[in-house]
């Protein structure tokens, strides 16, 4: 068994690589039993490890950085490996905290995963089907089957999406039934989490999706460097779910009221609305500022309701899990 710390650069699409024996000069062929320690590395290279028996340990995406500044140590691919591995044989002694969390491969997860992005790929191909027949009415009506039909296969990804979400207790006893999250939007959400105990507080989560406060201000994309959240994640949080489901789709029709959710997001506004008030001219802030806050808001909280009623029902599946364990050794001793 050998042990790794791996930096991995997405940028470069390479890899920095220390063990026992130092700094690598090249990525190592990877053995049943050994045990890769790493920050960044693509969910598609930790499967493939897995399959190769390797044990995959994952740190936070900030420990790097916390060491180098501490240590006052130069930022490249090389420190980042040895930053790594230094920082897991050191954590690995007791395993007392969540510095580092093992990957662990869940077939139904990757299953969802797939239909996610083969319906995104579909989505878009849609997309681009209307935006070439738009302005020409004749070629628009010749190819109208094949247009329909880009419409059909996305609704039939749906419904294998669907049929992936019914085994998965946080989507059937409560995304489910939140008007504005629909099942294309639950099934994105469930695999950009993947694991909910990833994330030991809801600032973790909140900071994940780019909606932490960092200096005061919501954190941006800064030119040549690689935002350190998920940015569709932020996209499908603010735009997808809390402005289109919430926002717009939860208002009030002629048979329905408005949403839960929608006088959430109303709440967030009027607060906007109210602080407003009280600033100077100077200080005021556009309407549309104000209305991206309470959406802001409205996500977070939205984040954090989705993350206890995930983190209780984990509670609640241990739970039966360990009571069905002594029952059964109950029923061995009995027998």
């Amino acid at each position: 068994m050998t042990i790794y710390g791996v930096d991995w650069s997405h940028k470069e699409d390479k890899t920095a690589v220390f063990h026992s024996d130092g700094l690598l000069k090249k990525e190592p062929d990877y053995q049943e039993g050994d045990i890769v320690a790493t920050e960044n590395m693509p969910h598609h290279k930790r499967v493939e490890l897995h399959y190769k028996g390797v044990t995959i340990y994952t740190c936070n995406t900030d420990l790097t950085k916390k060491i180098r500044e501490q240590d006052n140590i130069e930022k490249t691919d090389d420190n980042d490996c040895e930053i790594i591995y230094n920082q897991f044989m050191a954590w690995n002694i007791e395993q007392n905290d969540e510095t580092f969390r093992k990957f662990i491969y869940d077939l139904k997860l990757e299953a969802l995963a797939y239909e996610v992005k083969v319906r995104s790929e579909a989505v878009d191909a849609r997309k681009k089907a209307k935006q070439r027949t738009c302005l020409d009415p004749a070629l628009a009506e010749l190819k109208s089957d094949e247009l329909k039909e880009t419409a059909n296969y996305v609704k039939r990804i749906e419904t294998r999406i669907k049929r992936h979400l019914v085994d998965m207790s946080i989507y059937t006893e409560y995304l489910k039934d939140i008007r504005g999250v629909g099942v294309a939007s639950a099934g994105e959400l469930i695999t950009i989490i993947k694991d909910i105990e990833r994330f030991a507080t809801v600032s973790k989560l909140w900071a994940y999706f780019g909606l932490d406060v960092r200096n005061g201000k919501a954190p941006k994309r800064q030119k040549g460097k690689t935002a350190n959240w998920s940015q569709r994640g932020r996209s499908l949080v603010l735009n997808d779910i809390v402005s289109n489901g919430f926002k717009m789709g939860g208002a009030a029709t002629s048979t329905r009221s408005e949403s839960e959710w929608r006088l959430i997001y109303e709440q967030h506004k009027i607060l906007e609305l109210e602080k407003n008030e009280e600033r100077t001219e100077e200080e005021k802030l556009s309407n549309g500022h104000m209305d991206n806050r309470a959406m802001r808001r409205t996500g977070k909280e939205f984040l954090k309701r989705l993350y206890n009623a995930w983190k209780l029902l984990n509670q609640e599946a241990t739970v039966l899990a360990e009571t069905a364990r002594l029952n059964d050794e109950q029923v061995e001793c009995c027998g």
